[in-house]
């Protein structure tokens, strides 16, 4: 997923996608690389994971924070990716 400024600009009241297929899709990505260095959530500071892992399908790659900002912030995901993962 492309980095296009602050998460915040993507932070929506409400999801048009079914975020639990969503969910199980990122999580479940192929693990790129992995590094033993805490990850925050750049909005509270709370610590949400011990280590940073880079995921892929082939076609997209995110970091594993990102299931958690689907699911705590309701991020705006790009369509194109939403119908990959939903059809």
């Amino acid at each position: 997923m492309a980095n296009n400024g602050s998460i915040k600009q993507f932070i929506v009241s409400k999801v048009n996608y079914d975020k639990k297929k969503i969910l199980d899709y990122l999580q479940n990505g192929k693990k790129e690389a992995i590094c033993p260095k805490p990850t925050y959530d750049i909005i509270s500071g709370k610590m949400i994971s011990t280590s940073f892992t880079v995921l892929t399908d082939g076609e997209y790659i995110w970091k594993n924070d990102l299931p958690y900002y689907v699911d705590k912030y309701n991020i705006k995901l790009p369509q194109s990716f939403i119908e990959k993962v939903i059809g």
